[in-house]
């Protein structure tokens, strides 16, 4: 591996992990605001955010350091540099507020806009899971083996985030009548549970590139396969809190197969 490479992912590890014991202090007590677009936001979020922005901008100040939380009202960043860095300072604030445990840290590493080393702080199972192409996949200290290929059957589980819109709902009807679904209320952590097969796949038509990109590193390291359709997320050329979502999908052959039948008949 690089050097520099490496350099990146030990901080990036260190500094997920200074931040879990605040991160778990604050779990179900932290009070909530609201932002513009009526999401929901915590002190936690920020707090989290500038520290670990701060400490990665000291270490790698060469680097694009961009997270969720920053300023609503900034100009898009243009990304200029070989490597940044992306944070969702807790994905699912929503759960993280009211106590319930599926929400995490997420820090993504990007080289040339795309996402090659992730880190989900996951808080449900007190776990810290990281890893990129071609680099592996740790849940913890387990190093874990590719994602399986298996075939869609009656015991397959598959991540949808709610509420579904015309013609989606219409057209992945198919997947909800046959097989057994999960809404987490974390894009980061549905898409994680995909690289660490608890699921065959998801599909996401609301997530942006803080939300997914450490977890497409993960998919990446697991060999999983993911298709955005409508705005292409990555390579991240422009950073803008204010993005469209990226639609995709993602998860084993299989799964990515009968999307596309679903979703693109005509191909």
């Amino acid at each position: 591996m690089d050097k520099n490479l490496r350099h990146r992912i030990n901080v990036g590890r260190a500094t997920v992990r200074e931040h879990v014991a605040y991160f778990r202090k604050q779990f179900g007590k932290v009070e909530s605001e609201w932002k513009e677009d009526k999401s929901r936001v915590t002190f936690a979020d920020f707090a989290i955010s500038d520290r670990i922005c701060t400490e990665l901008a000291r270490c790698f100040p060469e680097d694009d350091v961009c997270s969720e939380e920053n300023d609503p009202h900034a100009a898009p960043k243009e990304m200029k540099a070989r490597y940044a860095w992306i944070l969702d300072p807790i994905d699912g604030t929503n759960n993280y507020a009211i106590g319930m445990p599926f929400c995490g840290i997420s820090l993504g590493l990007l080289r040339d806009g795309m996402p090659i080393y992730g880190f989900i702080y996951e808080y449900s199972r007190d776990s810290l899971i990281e890893g990129g192409p071609g680099l592996g996949l740790k849940d913890g200290d387990a190093s874990l083996p590719t994602m399986s290929q298996r075939k869609l059957d009656d015991n397959s589980i598959v991540g949808l985030a709610f509420p579904l819109k015309e013609p989606y709902l219409r057209q992945l009807e198919p997947i909800m009548d046959e097989l057994h679904i999960r809404s987490m209320g974390s894009g980061a952590l549905t898409l994680t549970y995909v690289a660490l097969g608890f699921l065959d796949g998801c599909v996401d038509f609301r997530s942006k590139s803080w939300d997914v990109a450490a977890a497409l590193a993960l998919l990446g390291a697991a060999g999983g396969r993911a298709r955005f359709f409508g705005n292409q997320l990555f390579p991240l050329k422009t950073f803008d809190i204010r993005q469209k979502p990226g639609p995709f999908y993602a998860g084993t052959e299989d799964f990515c197969a009968l999307c596309e039948k679903l979703l693109f008949p005509a191909e």
